[in-house]
């Protein structure tokens, strides 16, 4: 980075070699000759009050169908050179369906959801994260721009608290066309993608579970215990959107979790972690078993909740795996900081992902099982992109096997190894 000026509010831009001996000015250029006639803008914008219905789950719906039709990336890291281990960490997140319910929560989500992904590697420091905003809306019809300028308010006042800020970005804002005789517009949305510098980029946790039987997994609930359901994966299921919207209700909770569990990485308390984010709470395990190979035995309190408001709100939440023996460690320096944990879980060589939800056991499989289920969606809309034959060759009959992933995994590498031999 390098200053290349100062801002001197004299109405003049001067530009000065300082090479040469004497140090004329190359431009001494008054402003008011440039931009002093330029007409201003005024938008009227109007905000639309819309009609929300509640999320309506049938009552003959079982945990098993629901996660038949829910569908794992956290951060990339990135070396500044060859001979450290100094570099970078970005994260890219955005929540465009909760938009259409709340578009402040909407940009409260997107700048916290980036953060919980941004976590897993240990930054400089919270106050190095930069973030570029893209703003994707039909800025000019009526009720979007206000949408539009509320969302910004909001995220404005959220990165003033957790002291982050926009250094760049761009806008998308005739997201809207006719066809047909009547106009199709894009859902209001904003992209965030926040980005720090690295002194240490080993230091970082990935989603997949290690420990097998000595794993313990910490839910870190950021919303306090609220389970809004309101533009989940699980409502569009449904094809509705529903009502309550997940948001940041305590921005300054959010950034103690941030510290704290960026303290737990720098002592290496911490084996794997993800976000809780598309699908929920159980997704968000469920993911970790599936990146992991292994299982998980899991056990809830819903707290008078249904089991649908339990698992698969997308309030905005960490998941840890912490071995049996840090255990104790690790919760002294939660409460330390004031942020609570609760024990979830239990990792578990056997591939079995059980759930018990209040005493009651809720699901009982094989997780291969699930984990067929949960790629299901995408090797149907591989075969939009690709010839059907060659989608169903790429899969054996029955559950994935070890030597599946693995070769998966072998592939990767022999990829990424041509990537850095062309370059």
């Amino acid at each position: 980075m390098a200053v290349i000026g100062t801002i001197s509010g004299e109405g003049f831009v001067r530009l000065i070699n300082n090479h040469a001996i004497e140090k004329p000015l190359a431009v001494d250029l008054e402003l008011e000759k440039v931009i002093g006639d330029m007409p201003q803008k005024t938008f009227e914008f109007h905000r639309v009050k819309d009609t929300r219905e509640p999320l309506d789950i049938a009552p003959g719906i079982t945990l098993m169908d629901s996660l038949k039709r829910i569908t794992l990336a956290d951060v990339a890291v990135i070396a500044q050179m060859y001979t450290n281990y100094t570099g970078g960490a970005c994260a890219i997140r955005e929540q465009p369906i909760k938009g259409l319910l709340d578009p402040k929560a909407m940009a409260r989500l997107a700048v916290g959801e980036a953060l919980t992904n941004l976590v897993w590697e240990k930054i400089t420091s919270l106050s190095d994260v930069k973030a570029s905003g893209n703003w994707m809306y039909a800025a000019k019809l009526d009720g979007e721009g206000a949408a539009m300028y509320d969302a910004a308010i909001a995220l404005s006042e959220a990165m003033v608290e957790l002291g982050i800020t926009i250094d760049g970005g761009k806008d998308s804002l005739s997201m809207a066309t006719r066809a047909g005789g009547e106009v199709v517009k894009a859902p209001g949305n904003l992209v965030i993608s926040a980005y720090s510098t690295c002194s240490d980029i080993m230091k970082t946790v990935t989603p997949d579970l290690k420990l097998k039987d000595e794993g313990i997994l910490l839910h870190i609930d950021l919303a306090k215990r609220k389970h809004r359901l309101g533009g989940s994966a699980l409502a569009q299921v449904f094809d509705q959107i529903g009502d309550e919207c997940p948001d940041v209700d305590d921005v300054g909770y959010l950034k103690t979790v941030f510290e704290v569990v960026q303290d737990l990485l720098t002592d290496e308390l911490i084996s794997a972690g993800h976000d809780i984010s598309d699908g929920g709470h159980i997704v968000s395990v469920l993911e970790m078993a599936f990146a992991g190979n292994c299982g998980a035995q899991i056990t809830l309190n819903s707290q008078g909740k249904s089991v649908f408001e339990t698992l698969f709100t997308e309030e905005l939440g960490l998941i840890l795996e912490i071995s049996k023996a840090n255990l104790d460690t690790v919760a002294t320096i939660l409460g330390n900081h004031g942020v609570s944990a609760e024990i979830i879980g239990q990792v578990t060589t056997e591939p079995i992902t059980g759930l018990n939800i209040d005493g009651i056991t809720r699901l009982d499989e094989k997780m291969t099982d699930v984990r067929d289920i949960w790629e299901e969606t995408s090797f149907h809309l591989e075969k939009f992109q690709r010839l059907a034959s060659s989608v169903d060759a790429g899969v054996y009959e029955g559950s994935f096997t070890d030597h599946m992933i693995q070769r998966r995994r072998l592939v990767m590498l022999v990829l990424r190894i041509k990537v850095l031999h062309a370059t």
